[in-house]
């Protein structure tokens, strides 16, 4: 449903993505590991066009789209059938949990209040949050605030979810509620890319793991492939530094 090809990316002289192919099937969920700087996020990111490729084609289902010539219709069909969950969470600071969830909903989808107010909070239900409709962020905690990001992503129904390093910014107390609820939401059978650096939750939940490194796609296979038998040197050197058992 998903295939990338040969996607380039550079921000002046430095190279990021330097040809990165990837290919991912309905159902899948795909961790995406690598050591940091090699350009995991910045893949995410080319998906929904928040970075913009200098070069490399995107296939969408029926949507083909040539980064070179990036179209307008294109990007939007793509960004409809997908959402991201963020490393910082985005939420709006002056929106209550309740309405950062009702929000795309009201304003992209253009639901009724009414309905958009359901679907938020079968959502927010589903993460644990019904008791905190009516709060602001500024009294959630870290955990909390990636839960309404989760619940905000996953109301407009996407297709894909992509998650960028959803972890990274929580005290390690609360990494384990977040990674709970991404467990659930994978095994609902979403097509899901990751981008983490909990080893064992990626060998875990996914079908597919795809190693990064340089701005490339150095290695990918099977979570057995990757973590227990892994062929590719510069993998296993990065899985001894991660010190992953």
């Amino acid at each position: 449903m998903l295939e990338i090809n040969d996607l380039h990316l550079a921000y002046g002289d430095t190279q990021i993505l330097k040809g990165v192919n990837l290919q991912v099937n309905r159902g899948d969920v795909v961790s995406i590991i690598g050591p940091s700087g090699t350009g995991k996020t910045t893949l995410l990111r080319c998906i929904n066009y928040l970075a913009k490729p200098t070069s490399g084609t995107i296939q969408f289902d029926q949507v083909t789209m040539d980064y070179r010539k990036p179209d307008k219709a294109a990007i939007r069909n793509i960004r409809l059938h997908t959402a991201m969950v963020f490393q910082q969470f985005n939420v709006f600071k002056n929106m209550t949990v309740l309405q950062n969830v009702m929000d795309p909903l009201l304003v992209v989808q253009g639901k009724s209040k009414d309905e958009a107010r359901a679907i938020a909070e079968q959502e927010l239900d589903k993460v644990g949050l019904s008791a905190k409709l009516n709060h602001y962020p500024s009294q959630l905690s870290g955990g909390q605030l990636q839960r309404t990001g989760i619940a905000r992503a996953l109301a407009v129904k996407p297709e894909v979810i992509l998650f960028d390093e959803p972890t990274s910014s929580l005290d390690p107390e609360l990494v384990n509620e977040v990674l709970k609820v991404i467990k659930d939401v994978t095994s609902s059978g979403i097509t899901a890319l990751l981008v983490t650096h909990e080893m064992q939750f990626a060998k875990s939940i996914s079908n597919r793991v795809v190693f990064m490194d340089q701005g490339v796609v150095a290695a990918e296979g099977t979570p057995a492939e990757i973590f227990d038998t892994p062929q590719l040197p510069r993998l296993a050197q990065f899985l001894n530094s991660e010190r992953f058992a």
